[in-house]
């Protein structure tokens, strides 16, 4: 209720029964005609409109008891022809005892004792179970009878009672929640290993059975990037399965849990491996996002159909997966646009054409989300956030993270030599990797100077992609792999550090997991500096990711390559002493993998600027800058995108986009460079008109690749080039606010970027 709009509803509430409007037309309420409003709460209401409407306050105690009840009757009525009544009417009669015997006496634990990741509502969570339990009592799980009734509720009450637990203000609530069910309802009991989340209902036995036995293993090639598999796991397989249960009937999920713990590829995954009539749209939600934006990201998609009717083409679905869902800034009655459209979207089907506010219905539409509770305004709307299932994604278990990482690591060392395969180099380097993450995440905490020193899995996966650039040839023996990884760690972890101090600290951590794990190798010579492995070893134009024989070799390859560049661009007069060389090997590391970003940050004259242009060269790719002017705005960087996604799309040039803090001349820049980084598709970017042009150029490139000729691959084959051969660099100052405020607002701008922080020299 907005104190602003209200006021000028004051004369049409009393007995005027008029609307003034400020161009002096006036419109009569008639008599027949009455409001009403539906609102959440009345804090922002002032007096003058509380007096002049009755006020009827509805409790939402025990409201889900009628949900029920309405949701059997349909289930029973919906059943098929083939179940007798007296049969159907024993089916309801167990359903309701069922809700009688559990619901009730966990919503009351859980209001008392537990706290979720986002506030959740009773008729949530009875909403959930019931949407859970549509795709789950069907005559293949349940047969013809009520027998099974009671553990395919079980399963369903777990989670929708308990999949948005998980470690909140350091107690681990989902392990509590496990142990309490396990406690309290003996009826159908759960093995005695593991928690309750760990276990599905096998429909061929009838008993539980765990996630961990059903994880498909995926045979991995380092020909593909890491960024396009996702890696199955226990915890991966389970919400996977109750997306699977949610989708087909249009039930949307919402994914919560802190930043790089892997919503956002869980539900990638989920969305490569729907089928040929379901369509995706993603949209990344910033600090900007307002309510028309999201409309036309929503309509882009879309076509008219009859009437007001929109919808994907034919008779394909399309499901919205909106990332980021609750970054967008609040007004000051703390609502936000964007999720207050969603909602109305989600809830009613239909959103208003603003031009000429007629009705627009869009069909074949559903919704996936993922959030982090930590970030942005926390929390979304609980009117949104009712609508969804909520699942909380905590940070994968040692075990998972091993599945993984040996997936990516043993495909790639499948074909190695012999000694590394002897040594177990693949097992031992991703349990070094592991033992180094767990004691650095502990050891540099976030704190509000520090605000980057967040590690997660993207940190992991960073260190495995560098790894997966050594080739065959190069790595021969043990003891290079284990340089590799350590050089790989330190780039991913070490050139994050903000002090001298700190990296000694990480050194000293990283010394000490070597020695443990890579015991039969000398520290002293596996730890020998320099160790610098870079794409210019053997010389500029041979690019072989190899370890550096000595800074004099590298200083003798820059400085040939220092005075090429200067031969044909405007001189830079450098000296390349050991810091700067080090600095460029990093930022040509970062540039020459694939999808790699870098952030630097220094302070003003370090020579970021200049070392990015040298390792650009050194890698032979192009540089270009944005030339900043009185009339520089937003339309003129939507150009120069342009022609950079051309120049990397469709010409296949690799680039470095240098974009500095001085460049951003409007906040409003970051959306475009935060969309670029994070997913590589910046809504709204090209017209239609040029899409059609673009899609029509990629057409050759989609046969080549054996792919079917449809507008969806050529524009997605369009943006993986892009992401292959456009990279990021951006240089920012760590001094005072505006690195801060500009990296809540815009998280990729730390997520998905690869630090390098520079050290007064």
């Amino acid at each position: 209720l907005d104190a602003n709009w209200i006021e000028n509803m004051n004369s049409v509430m009393d007995d005027n029964r008029l609307l003034t409007l400020a161009s002096n037309e006036r419109i009569r309420l008639l008599t027949h005609m009455r409001m009403i409003f539906e609102i959440r709460d009345l804090a922002f209401a002032s007096p003058a409109t509380v007096t002049r409407a009755g006020i009827l306050f509805i409790s939402e105690l025990s409201q889900w008891k009628n949900f029920v009840q309405s949701w059997i009757e349909a289930f029973t009525e919906n059943e098929s022809g083939a179940i007798k009544a007296d049969m159907r009417k024993k089916r309801a009669d167990m359903l309701h005892s069922l809700f009688d015997k559990y619901c009730d006496a966990t919503l009351d634990v859980l209001r008392r004792e537990f706290k979720p990741v986002v506030p959740i509502l009773d008729f949530n969570m009875i909403q959930t179970l019931c949407y859970f339990l549509e795709g789950l009592l069907v005559e293949e799980n349940v047969g013809r009878d009520d027998s099974k009734f009671e553990i395919y509720f079980v399963l369903a009450a777990v989670w929708a009672f308990g999949s948005f637990f998980t470690i909140t203000s350091g107690t681990d609530y989902r392990k509590k929640f496990s142990a309490w069910w396990k406690e309290t309802w003996k009826t159908i009991k759960f093995p005695h290993r593991g928690e309750v989340f760990d276990f599905f209902v096998d429909k061929d036995k009838g008993e539980f059975a765990a996630w961990a036995d059903i994880v498909p293993t995926i045979e991995y090639n380092s020909a593909t990037p890491m960024a396009a598999v996702t890696v199955p796991t226990g915890e991966t397989v389970a919400i996977t399965f109750w997306l699977d249960n949610l989708m087909p009937k249009k039930h949307p999920a919402m994914l919560v849990g802190a930043a790089g713990c892997g919503k956002t590829a869980i539900i990638n995954g989920k969305l490569r491996a729907l089928g040929e009539d379901y369509l995706t749209a993603s949209v990344n939600v910033n600090y900007y996002t307002n309510s028309s934006l999201f409309l036309k990201i929503l309509e882009a998609p879309l076509e008219k159909k009859a009437g007001k009717n929109y919808g994907p083409p034919g008779s394909k679905k399309l499901v919205y997966f909106v990332d980021d869902l609750n970054m967008a800034a609040l007004d000051k009655y703390n609502t936000a646009s964007n999720i207050a459209l969603m909602r109305q979207h989600c809830a009613y089907g239909h959103v208003y054409d603003m031009s000429k506010l007629t009705q627009k219905v869009l069909l074949n539409t559903q919704y996936l989300a993922a959030m982090n509770p930590t970030a942005g305004s926390f929390i979304v709307n609980p009117r949104l956030q009712r609508l969804f299932a909520t699942f909380a994604v905590g940070f994968p278990g040692a075990e998972a993270l091993t599945t993984i990482y040996q997936t990516f690591l043993n495909g790639h060392l499948s074909n190695f030599s012999k000694d590394i395969e002897e040594a177990e180099m693949g097992k031992r380097v991703v349990q070094a990797a592991l033992q180094l993450h767990r004691k650095v995440a502990s050891t540099f905490r976030k704190t509000a100077q520090n605000f980057h020193y967040e590690f997660n899995i993207r940190h992991m996966a960073g260190v495995f992609q560098g790894i997966l650039m050594g080739a065959k040839d190069v790595f021969k023996e043990p003891l290079q792999l284990a340089q590799l990884w350590l050089h790989e760690s330190e780039r991913i972890y070490g050139d994050r550090l903000v002090s001298p101090q700190d990296l000694k600290k990480y050194k000293d951590l990283a010394g000490e997991v070597a020695k443990k794990v890579f015991k039969e190798m000398s520290p002293t010579t596996l730890m020998a500096e320099p160790l610098i492995v870079c794409h210019f070893a053997q010389g500029i134009g041979d690019k072989v990711y190899d370890k550096v024989g000595s800074i004099a070799e590298l200083s003798a390859t820059l400085t040939h390559a220092l005075n090429e560049y200067n031969e044909t661009n405007a001189v830079m007069n450098l000296v390349l002493f050991e810091d700067a060389i080090r600095h460029v090997c990093r930022i040509s590391r970062i540039i020459e993998s694939p999808g790699g970003h870098a952030l630097l940050v220094g302070v003003g004259g370090s020579g970021k600027q200049s070392l990015s242009r040298l390792a650009a060269h050194a890698s032979t790719f192009g540089v270009f800058q944005v030339v900043i002017s009185a009339t520089y705005g937003v339309n003129e960087l939507k150009a120069d995108l342009q022609t950079m996604y051309r120049k990397s799309g469709l010409k296949g040039e690799p680039m470095v986009f240098l974009f500095t803090d001085q460049q951003i001349a409007d906040e409003r820049f970051l959306v475009y460079i935060n969309d670029l980084l994070s997913s590589g598709q910046i809504p709204g970017l090209f017209p239609p008109e040029d899409v059609d042009d673009i899609i029509n150029s990629m057409r050759p490139f989609v046969k080549r690749a054996g792919l079917q000729d449809t507008r969806e691959n050529a524009w997605n084959l369009f943006i993986s080039q892009v992401k292959e051969n456009l990279h990021v660099v951006l240089c920012f100052s760590p001094i005072g606010d505006p690195i801060k405020v500009r990296t809540r607002r815009f998280p990729a701008l730390v997520n998905c970027v690869t630090i390098d922080w520079f050290q007064p020299w």
